[in-house]
Order: structure tokens, then sequence, then C-alpha cells
């Protein structure tokens, strides 16, 4: 049972209220919110810039929970799904909140009834629950107006069986295509804004694979060496960084967690560094607001813990910098813990 998780998001300056940095420490906390009906895992988090409204997928109860940020309470729960809701996204141009499921569909929900307005098949829907892929995390590009999701084959009883990167086609809602990786779990995915490669990290052979989305086929294979368990990964393309965050073994708990950093050129491992336990999400540090859920510490027994969320405000710094391995690059692990190296 999973009875700690921890995820991070970053948001931009827009979000924050004027508060003043602390010159002795990076992180201040600014806003709690507590999400009094809400128990389970969550996974990655959406937001709504203008309106300042944060969708939160909760994974236990296969809900998106619309938070108020300026209320600082939670305004409405997105029910109907057919498996756990992981990756969402929100799209102001259209005002409509996208999240894969794990019924093998990728869904749109309008952002001002909440009700669904899309429904998006992936590879092998029409399969039953146990032959199907599970879509987890994703990547949208915003000038393709494409979804990239990892569709994760590591529940299957198959021989042969491999993971793929789904497109789905935000735009005219509906599949793109599909692109096998070899590996069953396409964990972290980041894209490259200078070219078409989009890097991949995969949970179970420990690889980054190196997609040309033009052509939709893997050009490069790259081992993470130090990393046994990449499940996060971002990219710095001005000083052609990857940082991958890195589970020493399956699951959050493990201490310690690695982040391994790489050149997005050639593939060359540049460090791998001890983290405060299993990475979840992993943003480059370009803006400066961070919510984090913590688990309450009510005795809940027989029950997962409950969650609320915190607000911190993440002072910028010189120090952040990515020329070399010594960076500074904040990393969420299950604990509750965000570390700074």
């Amino acid at each position: 049972m999973k009875t700690y998780v921890a995820l991070v998001w970053t948001l931009c300056m827009v979000l924050i209220p004027r508060a003043p940095c602390q010159t002795s420490a990076p992180l201040k906390q600014i806003q709690s919110i507590p999400l009094p009906n809400v128990e389970g895992y969550f996974d990655h988090m959406a937001v709504d810039i203008k309106v300042q409204r944060l969708f939160v997928p909760g994974e236990h109860q296969r809900t998106i929970e619309v938070i108020d940020l300026r209320a600082g309470k939670v305004i409405h729960t997105i029910t109907g799904f057919g498996g756990d809701p992981r990756k969402t996204i929100y799209l102001p141009e259209t005002n409509e909140i996208w999240v894969d499921d794990g019924d093998a569909t990728c869904k749109a929900f309008s952002g001002d009834t909440y009700e669904l307005v899309k429904n998006v098949p992936l590879t092998g829907h029409e399969l039953d629950k146990d032959s199907r892929r599970v879509p987890d995390n994703g990547v949208y590009d915003p000038a393709t107006h494409l979804f990239y999701l990892g569709d994760r084959a590591d529940g299957l009883k198959k021989e042969g069986a491999k993971g793929s990167i789904e497109i789905v086609d935000i735009k005219n809602g509906k599949l793109a295509g599909s692109i096998e990786v070899d590996g069953l779990n396409p964990a972290g995915l980041a894209l490259d804004p200078a070219s078409p490669r989009m890097f991949v990290v995969m949970g179970d052979t420990s690889n980054v694979v190196v997609i040309d989305r033009e052509k939709r086929t893997v050009i490069a294979t790259w081992p993470i060496t130090g990393g046994p368990e990449p499940h996060a990964v971002a990219l710095d393309a001005a000083h052609h960084r990857l940082f991958i965050g890195s589970r020493v073994k399956r699951s959050h708990i493990y201490k310690p967690g690695k982040l391994v950093v790489m050149d997005s050129d050639s593939g060359k491992v540049i460090d791998a560094i001890d983290t405060e336990g299993g990475g979840f999400t992993l943003p480059f540090p370009s803006w400066s607001s961070w919510f984090l859920p913590f688990p309450s510490r009510r005795k809940r027994p027989s029950k997962r813990p409950r969650y609320w969320f915190t607000r911190w405000f993440l002072k910028k710094s010189s120090a952040f910098h990515t020329e070399d391995a010594n960076v500074v690059l904040p990393t969420l692990t299950p604990q509750g813990y965000l570390w700074l190296r």
C-alpha cells in the first residue's frame, strides 16, 4: 500500500502573492490548503494561472480535485474515470482540462462546467483491462498541440510486451500515433524545444530513449549509470543537461534516491548525486512557486493518509545554474522533503 506521496509543481510568478524573500533560506511557506474529504495517492497536477485553479488527480479515488488558490479550498471534484487519472494538463486557450485515464483513454473536461467533452481511446483500448497498457506520465507540446503519454506495459503478463508513447492530437481530439519503445515503463518524458527530440526515461531498463518526434522513431538509447529506477526527467536545453530523478529500487520509500546528470547531446553521465529518497516529479527550476502535498499526521489506522497542500515561495538565486554537475535543483521525495543542492 502506498502510504506516503509527495509531488512538486512549478507555477509562474503571477501566481505568487508578493512575499518578501528570506535571505537565510531558499524556501518560505506562504499557503496551506486542506483537502478534508480526500484520501490516497496523488499524481501530476496542472494549473490555471489566470483563474488561479489547481487541478489535482487523486489516483486512489479516481477523481480530479479542483482547488481555488485564492480561496484556498476545493471547489469541485471531477469523477467518471474508468481507471486512475495521472497526468493532467490545462489549456487556457480552450479552457479544457486534459488527463490520461487508466482505462486506456485520454479525456478532456470543460473548464466551465467540468463536464466530459472529449474521450480519446488509446492503442489497445478495445482489449480487456488485463491485456491493455496503462498511461501514466506525459508531456504536452503547445507548438503542435500534441500530448505525448507514456503507456506502461509492466502490468501485463504477456511475453514480448512493450511500452509505448501514445500521441494525442489535442486540437482535433483524436489519437495521432503510437511509438513502441524497448522496455515496459516509459516513466518520464521531456521535450527539446530546439529540436524534434524527445527524451524518455525507462523505469525498468534504466535507459534514456531518444525519439525523433517528426519521424516518430527511436534514434538513440543511453544507459543511465547510477540511476537504477529512473522515474522523472527534466531538460536544461540552454546548457544541454538532462536531470533524471531515480529510485534505488521499485517504490518511493527507499533511500537514497539519485539525481543523475547527463549530457543531452552525447548521453554521457556527468554525475549521480544522492537525494532524500526516490524522486517523483522533477521540474527544471525556471519558476518560483511550489505546491507540495503532505500526508496528515492524524492517526488513521487501516486508512490511507489524508493530505493538504503547502505552497512555498522559492527564492530566485544566481546559484541556479547548470554549467556543471554542481547544480541547485529541487527534487521532491515521497517523505515530503524538498532537496536542494
